[in-house]
Order: C-alpha cells, then sequence, then structure tokens
C-alpha cells in the first residue's frame, strides 16, 4: 500500500474540499462524515452529469441522433451512480455501532473517500472529450464508452467502501489493490509533464524543450514537446494515457494523402486511429490560443515501428514521421525550482 504519511496527505488534501468534514476516528462524527462525504459526491457527480446532459441535448438539436445514445447512456451511468452513493447503507451496525471499530478499517474508509473524490476528476478527460468531439463534429462514442467504463470502477470502490460501513471491518488489502489502482493504468510518461525550458533524454541523448503543442481530446490527448536546436523540427509525442506509444516525430514537408491508402510521399501507411479536439502551441511567445485540430496516428505499413502523426488545423497541416520509443528510454529532467 501507499507509504502512510504520503497517504495521510493525500487523503487530507482531497477530504479538506468537504465542508465540515471532521474525520472517522470520533465515534460521534462517524455519521456525520458519512453524510458529509456522500452529499459533496453526489453534488460533484450531479454536476458531471448535467455536463454529459448538456452535451446531448445539443446533439438532438443538431440532429446527431445516431450520437445521442451513447452520450445519453454515459449520463444515465453517473446517475446511477449518484443514487448509489445517496442511497447506500447508513446502518446502525457496523461503523455506526457502539462496539470499537477497527483502525484498518478507518483508514481504509478514508482511503475509498480519497478514492471516490478522485473519481469526480477522472471523468473530467471523458467529459471533455465529449464537448470538443461536439464543437468538431468529431468522435463522441470513445469518449462516452470510456467515461462508462470509468463509472464502472468507481462504482468497484464503492461496493467495497460499503462493505467496510457495513461490516466495520477491513477488507482484503488485494481487493483495495484491484479497485485503487487507477494511477498504474492511467498515468502518462514523467516527461508529460515538462515544460519550455526543461530538459528529456531520449535513448540517451539529451535535448531541451523550447515549445509544445497540447492537444485535448479525452481520452485521446497528447503532448508534443519540441527539442530545441534541430532542423528539421524534431517533437517528442507524449499522449496521456500510459498504455499508448511515445515517438520520436521530425517534420517533414512530404504532401499527405489520406485516400484510398494513406501516404505521405510515396510511402504507405495504414491508419491507426484519428480524432478532434482542441489544441493550442505554447512557446516563448506565450500560448497561440486554442484551436480545433483533427488528428491521425499512422504505422507505416512494411514496418510498424515507423510512425507518422498528421495535424490538420483548418489551414494549416503539419506532417511528423519518425519511430517508436520505449517508455524507460526517455528520462524527464525539470528545471529545479522551475515553477508551473
Amino acid at each position: 500500500m501507499r507509504d502512510e504519511a504520503q497517504l495521510e496527505r493525500q487523503v487530507r488534501a482531497l477530504l479538506d474540499r468537504v465542508p465540515g468534514y471532521r474525520g472517522y476516528r470520533a465515534k460521534e462524527d462517524r455519521r456525520d462524515a458519512d453524510r458529509r462525504v456522500r452529499d459533496h459526491l453526489v453534488t460533484a457527480f450531479g454536476a458531471q452529469a448535467d455536463r454529459v446532459e448538456r452535451v446531448a441535448r445539443d446533439l438532438a438539436a443538431q440532429r446527431r441522433i445516431q450520437d445521442v445514445g451513447p452520450v445519453d447512456a454515459f449520463a444515465r451511468r453517473i446517475h446511477h451512480l449518484c443514487d448509489r452513493i445517496r442511497t447506500a447503507t447508513y446502518g446502525y451496525g457496523g461503523l455506526f455501532s457502539d462496539r470499537d471499530v477497527d483502525a484498518a478499517a478507518l483508514d481504509q474508509l478514508r482511503q475509498f473517500d480519497e478514492a471516490l473524490l478522485s473519481g469526480v476528476e477522472e471523468l473530467n478527460d471523458p467529459i471533455e472529450g465529449l464537448e470538443a468531439g461536439l464543437v468538431a463534429d468529431g468522435d463522441l462514442k470513445s469518449p462516452a464508452r470510456a467515461g462508462e467504463a470509468k463509472v464502472h470502477a468507481i462504482l468497484a470502490r464503492l461496493d467495497l467502501r460499503d462493505q467496510v460501513v457495513e461490516t466495520a471491518e477491513p477488507t482484503p488489502e488485494a481487493s483495495v489493490l484491484e479497485v485503487l489502482q487507477r494511477q498504474a493504468t492511467v498515468a502518462p510518461s514523467p516527461a508529460f509533464d515538462l515544460r519550455q525550458g526543461d530538459a528529456v533524454s531520449i535513448l540517451g541523448d539529451d535535448h531541451l524543450i523550447d515549445a509544445q503543442i497540447d492537444v485535448r481530446a479525452g481520452d485521446a490527448s497528447f503532448r508534443l514537446h519540441r527539442l530545441q536546436a534541430t532542423s528539421p523540427d524534431q517533437w517528442l509525442l507524449l499522449p496521456s494515457a500510459k498504455q499508448a506509444s511515445l515517438a520520436q516525430l521530425s517534420a517533414t514537408q512530404e504532401p499527405f494523402a489520406a485516400l484510398p491508402t494513406p501516404t505521405i510521399g510515396t510511402v504507405p501507411f495504414q491508419q491507426i486511429s484519428s480524432g478532434s479536439g482542441r489544441g493550442e502551441l505554447i512557446g516563448s511567445g506565450g500560448s497561440s490560443g486554442e484551436r480545433r485540430v483533427t488528428f491521425t496516428f499512422l504505422a507505416r505499413q512494411d514496418d510498424p515501428d515507423q510512425r507518422a502523426l498528421v495535424l490538420d488545423w483548418g489551414n494549416e497541416r503539419q506532417v511528423l514521421v519518425g519511430r517508436q520509443v520505449h517508455p524507460g528510454d526517455v528520462e524527464a529532467f525539470p528545471r529545479a525550482g522551475g515553477g508551473r
């Protein structure tokens, strides 16, 4: 499990957002603490559901009927989560009884509260993906399904929390780890959070970062760091999801043709994925401002390790080609004392 002191800091940081929360240690405070956490969660998840429903209403107004179904299903899933939180047991046994409660059970309960509060933030990516897809007339099914999957994971945390409340006994550690390991599956490369002036090492070669492109498209979001003093421009591609591929890419002037077989120059590629969202370039002159962008990821047909990314900004197209990079071959070196 996580270091106890670190866990304590993380739990307090999240639970401090709950008005009037005093914790579960004192018997007379447990029912009030439980109610306050539930009320806070229902309000926060309810606000997330409202955002999804606004997208569904706008889709219906635009007659995009085929897109309404997945988005509406996501909203219903969040409302189901709210109902579960609202009506979960308040029983007079277990946590709320007069008998002593195992301290490990109280610690687990706070862990689950922290994980549920983190779940509110976890839904931001798929919801932002829906909002971006609505504006850009892009893919909505993928972020909707990703959102439903996240709600399913949050419900699993709630189930184990209820078990601790009802029994006042800690649940097996393996079960806790299984439902709380969201960071292990979605955390991006440490290099993802680097900024202009930071350094990165790729396969032992050191580079300074002088600009970046941020593309926000829900679970398909990614970031590109431009490597200083390279010609043509070279970029390090860093997806927001740990399981996606990193790549070192160079700008090319070769033309891109999408149909019938994607080609860059005369080289045939195959499409891996595509999408749309909002992107911006951030450099020494500040931000370019957000713009709609569509993107296509490709792999070379005769060498799948060779990758390409095509960014369409409306009146401008960027074509980048290069190779995959193993995450272990990328090291991040933030500036000492550098602000964020």
